[in-house]
């Protein structure tokens, strides 16, 4: 059995020195990569933990790290790894940034119609009046099926203070639009110290409810190794 998880969150560049990121620790993505070495380590062929570089490393015996920077190393990682072989399940847990730098400039050269931008290892401090222009991610979870279609895929869905029918309803639709087996919805106004409320949400709409990181790691490793069995 092969599985990759990706954890922690993804960071992109504004200079050598620089960039944008966002404030994903990785501890869920970590905690579902323990519970399947806790389970199931002696049926893991192996398992691929590509994890954002401030998130917790996991280790052992049939664990490859591959740290991950920017959305861009993320897609060509996940498309070496399910081109390459044959993959059992991919719980994407990381928190992909939903914007790229495209480049840098300042808004005294936007207004004036100055196209040059700002280049060099590190932009000068002194600038009054930098400015970033983001451009689109491209989403990394809708290819994943479509290189590997007998894949078991787990998506998750964040948002933020919404009712739970509404919660439940866009994570459906996020496992409907991306072919997922699973997709783990919660809800920023659940998560707390020690509280984090997770909705694992099927196929046919029904759904698991877990109270902690804990639950939501074993439930999410059971399901996946019920489905690839």
């Amino acid at each position: 059995m092969k599985i990759i998880i990706t954890a922690g969150g993804t960071s992109e560049r504004i200079d050598d020195v620089r960039s944008i990121t966002n404030t994903s620790t990785g501890r869920l993505g970590h905690a579902i990569g323990e519970r399947f070495l806790d389970n199931y380590s002696q049926e893991i062929d192996q398992l691929y933990y590509l994890h954002g570089l401030r998130a917790q490393p996991l280790e052992g015996t049939n664990v490859t790290a591959i740290p991950i920077e920017g959305v861009r190393d993320l897609e060509a990682e996940l498309k070496r790894l399910l081109t390459e072989e044959r993959i059992d399940g991919v719980i994407h847990a990381m928190a992909v940034s939903d914007y790229m730098v495209r480049e840098v400039t300042t808004l005294e050269k936007i207004k004036s119609g100055d196209t040059t931008k700002l280049e060099g290892n590190k932009i000068s401090s002194n600038i009054d009046d930098l400015t970033i222009i983001m451009q689109r991610s491209p989403k990394v979870i809708r290819m994943i099926k479509k290189l590997s279609p007998q894949t078991t895929l787990v998506g998750f869905k964040l948002l933020s203070h919404v009712p739970h029918e509404e919660l439940i309803q866009v994570g459906y639709g996020l496992l409907q639009k991306n072919d997922c087996s699973f997709v783990l919805a919660n809800d920023l106004a659940e998560i707390g110290p020690n509280m984090h409320k997770g909705y694992l949400i099927h196929r046919d709409g029904t759904c698991d409810s877990m109270e902690n990181n804990e639950q939501i790691a074993d439930m999410i490793a059971k399901r996946v190794w019920e489905e690839t069995r």
